[in-house]
């Protein structure tokens, strides 16, 4: 036989271990000028553990009872928060005042507008479960959209933990519906739900930052320090998912990139290299290709087929922008070979030695050129 759990000791779980993840926060924190959205996490569980511990002396008093939930609200927008302010953008907006106030009023109202009664008392139960579920909800879809836009594991399990805690509520809202309302639900199942869910929620908070340094970590090492576009290994692991039949292949190579060097000085020498990469990584992306740096003044590029008849003008664009003169910098030129991926390909490679070949020729003619 199950026993109706005990709620007090159920709340004190949940107050024991939001302020054990509001200290993890802090500490975590502590120290670091360029991390605010641990303090807003911080905040977000500290708060919950003082409004739970404040429900039971601000019983019988609906003004109070009502500014706790709101406070309660209060706890996933100050999640939200946290999560502008680690994506760089401001961390408060107006609109997250709203499910605040609706927490208050939905349990205010009712009890200022009908005195008192049951069904004035079922009216500001139902009130209060929805209010609440709908802070919860908007706090589990900003997580979880922002999981799927961002590719965030973290982001979608602390995104699901909220939403995790609405078939609670929704249960609530049945109990009440169906049975004396002298058992308080609202306080009952959700601190089950905690249980369960509240830990999994600080986890995947506290990994979003760890996992955002992981992979500016694999990144990075995908990446050529000089100009940022992809290294060797990276364009490799990119380009395959844009290799097939009809994707365009360029090979581009400076023109007497020693002679910039002797000259100019190995300064100049990266400048051109860094202007190149940006003219033409710039125009590969437009057409949602992607472009990298083989080593030394070789650069490679593969653009999708579906945009394989704006290869050529690509192409030529990048050509054109490498010969016009760029103040502070000394002339420069490319030449490019072009190839195009066919249908007998194993890989993007094959297309990529033809388009080396090309290249070749284009020396051979005197550069300054582009052949395919």
């Amino acid at each position: 036989m199950f026993h109706t759990p005990d709620t007090e000791t159920l709340r004190l779980c949940s107050v024991l271990a939001s302020t054990a993840f509001g200290l993890v926060f802090a500490l975590v924190r502590f120290g670091r000028k360029v991390e605010p959205h641990f303090v807003h996490w911080s905040a977000s569980a500290l708060l919950y553990a003082a409004v739970l511990t404040g429900f039971n002396p601000a019983r019988g008093n609906a003004l109070l009872i009502g500014l706790l939930l709101g406070a309660l609200a209060a706890t996933n927008m100050l999640i939200v928060s946290g999560l502008r302010a680690f994506d760089g953008k401001p961390p408060f907006r107006a609109w997250m005042l709203a499910p605040i106030l609706g927490c208050v009023a939905a349990h205010v109202l009712p009890r200022w507008i009908g005195g008192h009664g049951l069904l004035v008392s079922m009216s500001m139960h139902a009130g209060d479960t929805i209010s609440v579920a709908i802070s919860a909800a908007i706090t589990g879809a900003i997580l979880w959209s922002s999981g799927r836009r961002e590719k965030s594991r973290a982001r979608r399990i602390a995104g699901l933990a909220m939403l995790g805690y609405l078939p609670g509520y929704a249960v609530t809202l049945a109990a009440y519906a169906w049975s004396e309302a002298r058992i308080n639900y609202l306080a009952l199942i959700p601190m089950l739900s905690d249980q369960l869910l509240l830990g999994v929620l600080n986890l995947g908070l506290l990994a979003i930052p760890a996992e955002r340094a992981q992979q500016r970590l694999r990144d990075a090492a995908l990446r050529d320090p000089l100009t940022g576009v992809w290294n060797r290994s990276g364009f490799d692991t990119y380009a395959k998912r844009l290799a097939a039949p009809g994707a365009t292949v360029l090979a581009i190579d400076l023109d007497h990139f020693k002679q910039i060097n002797d000259r100019h000085g190995h300064l100049a020498g990266d400048n051109v290299l860094i202007e190149l990469a940006r003219l033409a990584g710039t125009e590969v992306a437009s057409l949602g290709g992607e472009f990298g740096r083989l080593g030394g003044d070789e650069f490679v590029a593969i653009v999708p087929a579906s945009r394989a008849s704006d290869a050529q003008a690509c192409a030529n664009q990048i050509h054109a922008a490498c010969r016009k003169y760029t103040e502070g910098m000394p002339e420069w030129t490319t030449s490019i070979g072009v190839s195009q991926i066919g249908a007998n390909d194993s890989s993007f490679h094959e297309a990529l030695q033809r388009a080396d070949v090309a290249l070749y020729r284009a020396k051979l003619a005197g550069r300054n050129t582009l052949t395919v």
